[in-house]
């Protein structure tokens, strides 16, 4: 049986992070996290934001190309190791979403 989003075209996946420590520590070690993932099939990009009030509180939305493409990099080889350095800086919830509807800037909205 296949997980919501697998027929689906691109998805979003959003992850929050309130750190416990350092945020120069947190966004070096997420750096190295993000330098692993973006060699993944399937990324499409990624922001990482810091809330504008709250210096502890950060944002991660990433771009995949489809649901099966994220599984696929969060069980590759490696992928356990980079994100256990953040996990002892933060605390995160994530969620994945379909995309529905896009604007990418150019003056019209995209399908």
């Amino acid at each position: 049986m296949a997980a919501p989003g697998d027929r689906a075209g691109s998805v979003t996946f959003v992850n929050k992070f309130t750190v416990s420590g350092d945020p120069d520590a947190f966004e070096k070690a997420f750096a190295r996290v993000a330098e692993f993932m973006t060699v993944q099939p399937g990324i499409l990009g990624y922001t990482l934001s810091r809330d504008v009030d709250d210096p502890q509180r950060y944002v991660n939305i990433a771009r995949w190309e489809n649901a099966p493409a994220l599984r696929a990099a969060v069980t590759r080889p490696g992928f356990r190791e980079h994100v256990e350095e953040l996990r002892q800086l933060a605390e995160s919830s994530s969620e994945l979403y379909v995309e529905r509807q896009r604007y990418l800037g150019d003056g019209a909205p995209a399908a």
